[in-house]
């Protein structure tokens, strides 16, 4: 008899057990696996991403107008250069000889005009107290008049042949970096051709362009990220110029981009991406692997009362590994499932994970 009861005890306690294991893996069978974060809105900056050339804020190229022979170079492609210092000489008799000869025409018309001036001044008294003809009166008066005349041709002349002869010594204009000279001693230079450039190296410009949605929130002055190719670190800038007319043939309104170079480490002519911040606006960011598309629409799920809703959203602003989402649906503190999400449906029951 004692044997039979143990023998029944040990079964029910068996079979006590075994309901217990059931309901709890029924119990985990109910809910689906997930993990949540809460988000809140939160300032969007949006971004421009483009890409551009720099280029030096200032810079000159320095033609010659009139030609002639390298007699000196002081510098190289690469120096620096201080304003006003001498980068190199050309030599040419032509332009020396047109300098002195118009110089001394317009010294002889100088002085003949003054001489003629006042001869017209004196008969021009004789004439109001009529003590002269008026004939003897127009006559100094054309003499000055053309004397007038011919100093304001022969001034021209010569403040155009001084130029030319000036230009002969080749000065910067700026403090810079010499670039793009390629010449010799003694090579003859024919008129017109390009002698040296001074690079002001110390800001430098990417040109880039926005769309018609960005700019009207972009000013002069906004922030903006450049990578540039062949530099390991990126440099930070701002807005410089923004062009109000679009390219007629991309569409784009074109920006200038503003880089601090101290170190002289940007050249001119690399390729660079660039990031400017074009406006900023409240509202909800959530990574993109939270976005869950079923036949062409965005969906994520969040938790409410033990179970997953589904909530149809709209793309906004793409950020990084974030994405914009608009819906009338959304609100604060939302509990966002960020794993999980592709195994549920509507309405789902969940088990929030740690």
């Amino acid at each position: 008899m004692i044997k039979k009861l143990l023998i029944i005890s040990i079964s029910l306690i068996l079979f006590g057990c075994g309901s217990n294991n059931g309901k709890q893996k029924s119990k985990e069978i109910l809910g689906k696996n997930i993990k949540i974060s809460e988000i809140k809105p939160e300032s969007i900056i949006r971004l421009n991403i483009s890409s551009g050339v720099t280029e030096p804020l200032n810079e000159v190229k320095v033609v010659t107008k009139t030609g002639g022979t390298v007699k000196r170079i002081n510098f190289k492609n690469g120096d620096k250069v201080k304003k006003g210092q001498i980068i190199l000489v050309l030599e040419d008799q032509e332009v020396q000889s047109a300098y002195l000869k118009a110089q001394a025409t317009y010294i002889s018309n100088k002085a003949d005009f003054e001489i003629k001036k006042k001869n017209y001044e004196k008969f021009k008294q004789l004439y109001e107290k009529q003590l002269i003809s008026e004939e003897e009166y127009l006559v100094k008066k054309t003499n000055f008049l053309q004397g007038e005349s011919a100093l304001k041709n022969s001034e021209a002349t010569y403040l155009a042949a001084k130029k030319d002869y000036e230009d002969l010594i080749v000065k910067a204009k700026l403090n810079g970096v010499i670039t793009d000279l390629n010449l010799k001693l003694y090579e003859k230079i024919t008129p017109n051709s390009d002698l040296v450039t001074v690079v002001d190296d110390s800001k430098m410009l990417v040109k880039t362009g926005v769309s018609v949605h960005e700019i009207s929130e972009l000013s002069v002055g906004n922030k903006a990220e450049i990578d540039l190719e062949g530099i390991e670190n990126n440099y930070f800038g701002n807005v410089y110029e923004i062009n109000p007319v679009a390219n007629k043939d991309n569409k784009k309104y074109q920006i200038k981009v503003e880089i601090e170079n101290p170190e002289g480490k940007i050249k001119k002519g690399m390729y660079s991406k660039v990031l400017v911040e074009t406006g900023s606006k409240r509202g909800y960011l959530v990574p993109k692997n939270a976005i869950v598309i079923k036949e062409l629409y965005s969906y994520i799920f969040v938790v409410e009362n033990g179970e997953a809703k589904r909530i149809k959203v709209e793309r906004g602003y793409s950020n990084n590994e974030k994405q914009e989402i608009i819906s009338d649906e959304l609100y604060s503190n939302m509990k966002l499932v960020t794993e999980g999400q592709f195994l549920l449906e509507d309405r789902d029951k969940v088990n929030i994970l740690n």
